[in-house]
């Protein structure tokens, strides 16, 4: 055993490092300009995915390899072509930036520009940046470095920010790292990775629950960086600073960050940090949808952490017409596991099916209400490319083959519908922008509730100078509502002005009486400071009104045991598959039953006996398979 590790370690040493290969610079040859302090909860985020959003230069559309590039028609439906590249370039977004000034957002998150394999992977080209062979060299489908710096800089003189997509993971399986053996063989590059499925069998992640597996096994195939070899750190981290010093970037979104140790990542924002300041974004992808999880990595050092368990629970409220009372659960839970970590909520992105495709119906409304709540949360709000028109998505798999469908939620930005078609949203959101960058309480003051039912919430946020009513009524009826603004919040007989639409509000009495517009938020601004000095933050919640909307109507589903149980639970798509979310009620020794709140719809659920025995409702009458080998209940709501 100790000559293994002597082994090892010699290995480790006399491996050559790869920068030597690729490199262009040393990073120390450089410095960093001195930048202005930056308060990143100020701050909106517009995520562009390259090769989708502006093409700016059509000689690079196919960068040299004609298969790689077949043009999307959207009239021709070829939508197998959306696998290839499209397009899109750095300077399509340089030519665009007046129109994302003018949107309102202020930090633009380029997907990875770093050059990718230029091949294809079973029909799918990299289009979209994350198959890396050069860490040193922008792609040619999107560039060069110098028009990526003078992106930066025409950003920056529009006092925007720009943040770069960073792969620390794994490299393409084409990288000669791996299919070259003269490197990967005589220069002893099989020392910087994990076992190969090029060479190792069983390297592929089988069980997500695994943390070994998600850090020691390969992303589809992926060749896995081996962080922990130092060789490999140093090489990482000087080719961050490359990036840093080459393009004068504010910061980086950090991609698979729980594929890779947590002990890499701490290291890696110290010495960023250290290089870079304080205040250079480090914003981690935790893709996963358990508070806990996500929370586990907040102490490493990044500067924020995309909130992921908020993203589902905004999807199957406001995308899929679930009770508005798992917002305050959400909060509920993020309030309990964060401490001093900025977070990044959204309603979609690359990676998940768009918001629109579970939508369904009234898209634009449901996108509006979605983002008046996100707007309203502390943190550092993130806008993917192509929401402000509404662009359509797919199911993340094919109902029949299974195939991924990345590429439909991926569509090319939609140039020539922006003035016309989709302008009222375009102008909503672009309100939305404005207003919270003018109110330090929804950037980050604190929220304490005023109202909730199934369908209607109301909360206040508030800061020592500023303070916002923030309602959302997410039924697709009108509903009356009374407020009472109690603990002597508002000065008797305030009006508000919403801060969106323009709209008067009065008070009589602390009492604010509304008839809420069918999927709507508000954001109210009373015509008065705000008393809040006597509120208590750890106090912030409200009562529960058990009260329908017009359009949920009351659904009760039984459960009878052949013998005794403590506890009975429902899980379903209209809780997101929670075993905690819905506990039945006892009726007598052996049956259980509720009521659940649901709009009109196609659910799936089962029941859950004891916390851990998932079983179909036995006197449902239809079914259907589940991706396990089992069968849902399915539930048809009129």
């Amino acid at each position: 055993m100790l000559l293994i590790i002597l082994i090892s370690l010699i290995l480790l040493q006399t491996t050559p490092s790869p920068c030597r290969e690729y490199r262009t610079m040393h990073p120390s040859s450089d410095a960093v300009q001195t930048k202005a302090p930056i308060d990143w909860s100020q701050e909106i985020i517009y995520f562009i995915l390259l090769d989708r959003f502006a093409n700016g230069d059509t000689t690079n559309d196919d960068g040299g390899i004609p298969a790689g590039h077949i043009p999307f028609d959207p009239q021709q439906r070829n939508f197998e072509a959306l696998k290839t590249y499209q397009g899109g370039d750095l300077a399509g977004v340089l030519h665009k930036l007046g129109y994302l000034d003018s949107l309102g957002v202020t930090t633009l998150w380029l997907s990875p520009v770093i050059d990718n394999a230029d091949e294809d992977f079973g029909g799918w080209w990299p289009y979209h940046g994350y198959f890396p062979v050069d860490f040193y060299h922008v792609d040619e489908h999107f560039g060069t470095i110098e028009l990526l710096r003078e992106l930066v800089d025409q950003a920056h003189a529009r006092d925007m920010k720009v943040i770069l997509d960073m792969i620390y993971n794994h490299v393409a399986p084409s990288h000669p790292w791996v299919t070259d053996p003269r490197y990967w063989t005589e220069k002893g590059y099989q020392h910087w990775f994990h076992p190969h499925s090029g060479v190792d069998a069983a390297t592929s992640i089988e069980d997500w629950q695994d943390q070994s597996q998600l850090e020691n096994r390969e992303l589809n195939g992926l060749p896995d960086l081996a962080q922990e070899n130092p060789a490999v750190y140093d090489f990482l981290l000087d080719y961050s600073k490359y990036w840093i010093i080459k393009t004068g970037c504010d910061g980086f979104r950090l991609d698979a960050v729980k594929h890779v140790p947590k002990e890499f990542w701490q290291r890696l924002a110290r010495d960023l940090h250290q290089f870079a300041g304080p205040d250079f974004l480090l914003l981690g992808e935790v893709f996963a949808g358990e508070v806990e999880y996500v929370a586990s990595y907040q102490h490493l050092g990044f500067n924020a952490l995309f909130d992921i368990p908020m993203y589902y629970t905004i999807q199957r409220v406001f995308a899929q017409g679930g009770l508005v009372t798992l917002l305050s659960r959400q909060l509920e839970a993020n309030a309990a596991h964060y401490q001093n970590i900025l977070l990044s909520p959204l309603i979609d992105n690359h990676d998940v099916a768009r918001f629109s495709y579970y939508a369904g119906d009234h898209v634009k409304e449901k996108i509006c209400l979605a983002l008046t709540f996100v707007w309203s949360l502390n943190g550092l709000p993130m806008l993917y490319y192509g929401t402000e028109t509404a662009l359509a998505g797919a199911a993340p798999q094919h109902e029949l083959s299974g195939e991924g469908q990345d590429y439909l939620n991926r569509l090319p930005f939609p140039w020539l519908e922006v003035k016309s078609e989709h302008q009222s949203l375009i102008s909503t959101i672009s309100r939305l922008n404005h207003v919270r960058r003018n109110s330090p309480a929804l950037t980050h003051g604190s929220l304490y509730e005023i109202y909730q039912d199934y369908g209607v919430y109301a909360f206040l946020k508030y800061e020592s100078t500023d303070a916002r009513l923030v309602i959302v009524n997410n039924s697709t009826c009108s509903e009356e509502r009374k407020f009472f603004l109690r603990d002597a919040i508002f000065a008797p007989d305030v009006y508000f002005t919403d801060d969106v639409s323009g709209d008067l509000f009065c008070t009589h009495q602390d009492t604010l009486l509304l008839k809420l517009k069918p999927l709507t938020g508000y954001i109210l601004r009373a015509s008065s400071p705000a008393n809040t000095a006597h509120l208590l933050r750890d106090r912030w919640r409200c009562s529960f009104t058990p009260r329908l909307t017009q359009d949920l109507r009351l659904i009760t589903l039984s459960y009878q045991s052949a013998q005794p149980l403590d506890r009975v639970s429902i899980a379903g798509d209209f809780n997101g598959w929670s075993a905690q979310a819905n506990v039945m009620e006892r009726t007598d020794s052996l049956h259980f039953q509720i009521s659940i709140p649901l709009k009109r719809g196609f659910y799936r659920y089962k029941f859950v006996l004891n916390g851990s025995q998932w079983i179909a409702d036995p006197a449902a009458t239809t079914f259907e398979l589940d991706p396990y080998g089992g069968k849902n209940s399915t539930l048809i709501v009129e």
